[in-house]
């Protein structure tokens, strides 16, 4: 029984042709993949896109604020030249070449309130200055954002 040999060579099992979907299975998990890929790159895209439109719109608001701050100021400046000038100064409008603005002066005795709105654009800015007038000088004790 040593010279026993057994042995199976060539030997292949086939199943019938209509019940094979290992090719249809490896392409429907391909297509598949691909659309899942394609979907998660299109979101964070889309995510990327929306905050970078957010954060352009927050950088333009803050150059534009800023912008009408310095004009409220330079509005307040002129408020004030025109304070020291004029004992009779009422306040009104003032025109200067980045727009134009609103001043109102309010009186108590030697203690004058200034305050400046601009009005060029939509991001206003108002800016209030308390100051002491005498006949020879005008004091500032207050210059506040408000």
């Amino acid at each position: 029984m040593n010279n026993f040999k057994f042995q199976i060579s060539n030997f292949k099992l086939n199943r019938p042709q209509h019940l094979d979907y290992s090719n249809q299975s490896k392409g429907f998990i391909a297509i598949t993949t691909v659309l899942i890929i394609s979907l998660v790159t299109l979101a964070i895209a889309t995510t990327v896109a929306m905050l970078s439109i957010n954060e352009a719109q927050s950088s333009l608001a803050t150059s534009m604020g800023n912008d009408s701050l310095t004009l409220t100021e330079g509005c307040a400046e002129d408020a004030l030249i025109k304070s020291w000038a004029d004992n009779a100064y009422s306040g009104g409008s003032i025109t200067r070449p980045e727009g134009s603005c609103t001043i109102t002066v309010t009186k108590a005795s030697n203690v004058w309130t200034i305050t400046a709105t601009s009005t060029a654009t939509s991001y206003r800015k108002t800016v209030q200055i308390t100051a002491t007038r005498t006949s020879s000088s005008l004091t500032v004790s207050s210059w506040k954002e408000i």
